[in-house]
């Protein structure tokens, strides 16, 4: 026989005498095994759903009176484990922390086992005083010093933006596009015009200058044709293209280079076909000699 807890419709636990013979299929009892560290949820088989929903939420809360180590493990009647049935012999039955509604006892205190043989406690002797130990000097006090952050992000040189700089100078931009801007690393070069005089001839060189001080800001790129340049696995920069006029005025162009070989085609056959009409007008239809009886 073991104490076990009874669950009411109301939400309420009323402590009651549990046998395995004396359980109640109308009703839905909370027992506590220690051994398991378990506190079995038995429903009967009979028990109206109400009854079994109200369980479900007091065996939870009937935890925090044992302690969270507990498990609660819902159990239908029929299908009752050996553990259950061995909680119910009141051998592993749980002490619980605090009764449901009720202060905690105090425990009481633990018994002292009663030896068969006594043995004479010879008193210790007794131990000198500690040496008084000696004031310590002030120590100077080693200055911490801060964890250094994390190390920056490695720079590039400026040879190495040099050499990329080098390979774009040698990707043209396509056909009918001219570069505006590129950005290098966390650079960014605009494409400058430099013009010289030699021997009386003008001469025009487009050199990357770099902007020394780029405007803050979000921008759209609206406008431009970004291109991204990758050599051996190694992104050399991105390029922000412009169409030129002839680029623009091209796909016009080609419309009307195919509309007028169409018109040529046209009057090529009206042309061809113009003789023959001619010449089939020019030969009279042969006349009937008349012949005198």
């Amino acid at each position: 026989m073991v104490k076990g807890y009874e669950v009411s419709e109301d939400g309420t636990l009323r402590e009651v005498e549990l046998t395995k013979a004396g359980l109640d299929s109308a009703k839905v009892v909370c027992v506590v095994d220690d051994e398991t560290k378990s506190i079995y949820l038995w429903k009967g088989s009979r028990a109206d759903i109400r009854r079994k929903f109200v369980g479900a939420r007091v065996a939870t809360n009937l935890r925090t009176e044992y302690g969270f180590h507990f498990k609660v493990r819902p159990v239908e009647e029929g299908e009752e484990p050996p553990t259950f049935f061995t909680a119910l012999d009141g051998t592993t039955a749980a002490v619980p922390v605090m009764k449901p509604g009720e202060a905690a006892p105090p425990q009481k205190p633990p018994t002292p086992k009663v030896k068969a043989e006594t043995r004479r406690v010879e008193p210790e002797p007794a131990r000198p005083p500690p040496a008084p130990t000696p004031p310590q000097s002030a120590r100077p006090l080693t200055p911490t010093t801060a964890p250094k952050a994390g190390a920056p992000p490695a720079s590039i040189s400026d040879d190495e933006i040099r050499g990329m700089l080098d390979e774009l100078e040698n990707q043209p931009p396509p056909e009918g596009y001219s570069r505006e801007l590129l950005i290098v690393h966390n650079e960014l070069y605009t494409i400058a015009q430099h013009r010289l005089v030699v021997f009386g001839q003008e001469k025009v060189e487009k050199r990357f200058e770099k902007v020394k001080d780029p405007p803050e800001g979000t921008f759209m790129a609206e406008g431009y044709v970004p291109r991204v340049i990758v050599k051996d696995h190694k992104v050399l920069g991105i390029e922000l293209l412009k169409g030129t006029p002839d680029a623009i005025l091209s796909p016009i162009k080609a419309e009307m280079k195919e509309r007028l070989s169409d018109l040529i085609s046209f009057f090529r056959s009206e042309i061809e076909g113009a003789p023959e009409e001619a010449e089939g007008e020019a030969k009279p239809a042969a006349k009937k000699k008349l012949v005198a009886k």
